[in-house]
């Protein structure tokens, strides 16, 4: 299967060197671009990509995306990428393209950049990805994909029916398992990231919080973030802006995948608005709306996988945690009774 690296490394050589004859041969006049700029990463890289194009719309801005395997190797990504005026590149791994990861890449060229990717728990807390050990730390999806709730791992583990687990979503468990005080150890994790790539998002971290929730998970901001970040990083390469009107030609590309809700009790915590509605991936929105499910929905979907998986694709270091604490597992479970028992279960 062609990847999309290699489509885009095809369309790029195409560019230079097929439409160039063919204009000549037609006499058409090629219109020009400057500066060329590429762009390559995981999932939030287009949305960096396609606010570099808004900022500068005369440029050449081409995405790379790096989450499936390319047949292309290192040596050809190079060559192609080397005929960019600027390279934006996220960290992928050697297994995305023969011979080399991002490092390497960026030894080989000489206009490449590095941009951290955004991940910020605080809204999410009881988000989890469950990754098997015994099969390289293979994901296990779910309803929601990758996305899990930690809560529901815990309750299917004690034994608790999916109704009682509904039992949990409740503020006196996110109190008791410290759902409530992420804010500062996300936003420190995520700043000290950041200066690693040699930028200081302190001043972006605060005007996002004002905006209310600004992540779709853990790892999927919303497109404004993405926008900042391409800002900083024009500003670090001394890329000119033309347009900084961003918010009337937005597209929220993150929003078709999965979507993990803000939980009321912690979106209260933050003054802003949540829920307990789940989306799931839609990525062909011309064929369908979407699916979404509600709490109740969704913890039965999580224990009809949870029973086929094998104990070790259903661990979590968070989760085993609880479990090897005799105390708080004690207390989830009371607290689940409790609020079962005076039906505390929420729905939305």
């Amino acid at each position: 299967m062609i990847s999309q690296i290699d489509k885009q490394i095809f369309r790029c050589w195409k560019q230079l060197v097929v439409e160039p004859r063919l204009a000549k041969i037609t006499g058409r006049v090629m219109r020009g671009v400057s500066p060329r700029i590429a762009v390559i990463g995981n999932c939030q890289s287009y949305g960096v990509a396609y606010a570099m194009k808004l900022l500068a719309p005369t440029a050449r801005v081409d995405h790379y995306s790096s989450i499936g395997k390319a047949r292309a190797d290192i040596g050809l990504l190079t060559k192609t990428l080397a005929t960019y005026d600027q390279v934006f590149s996220q960290d992928f791994p050697p297994s995305i393209v023969k011979g080399g990861d991002s490092q390497e890449l960026l030894r080989r060229l000489n206009n490449a950049t590095l941009f951290p990717t955004v991940s910020f728990a605080a809204f999410h807390p009881d988000l989890v990805y469950l990754l098997d050990a015994a099969k390289c730390n293979k994901a296990l999806f779910g309803p929601l994909g990758p996305y899990h709730s930690s809560l529901a791992v815990f309750a299917y583990r004690v034994g608790l029916s999916a109704k009682q687990a509904n039992a949990l979503f409740n503020r006196n468990v996110f109190e008791a398992v410290g759902f409530f005080d992420v804010w500062n150890s996300a936003a420190g994790e995520f700043l000290a990231n950041a200066k690693r790539y040699d930028l200081d998002l302190s001043n972006e971290l605060m005007n996002w919080s004002r905006r209310g929730v600004f992540m779709y998970s853990i790892v999927h901001p919303k497109p404004f973030v993405l926008a900042d970040i391409a800002r900083r990083l024009f500003a670090k390469k001394g890329l000119v802006v033309r347009n900084e009107n961003l918010d009337d030609y937005v597209i929220d590309d993150l929003a078709r995948a999965e979507i993990f809700p803000v939980y009321p009790e912690i979106a209260e915590n933050f003054g802003v608005r949540g829920g307990y509605l789940f989306k799931q991936g839609n990525f062909h929105i011309s064929n369908g709306v979407g699916s979404f499910m509600t709490l109740p929905e969704y913890l039965e979907a999580c224990y009809a996988v949870y029973k086929r998986a094998r104990p070790s694709q259903i661990s979590h270091p968070r989760v085993d945690g609880w479990l090897s604490d005799e105390t708080i597992t004690r207390k989830l479970i009371a607290l689940a009774q409790e609020n079962f028992a005076r039906g505390a279960t929420p729905v939305l």
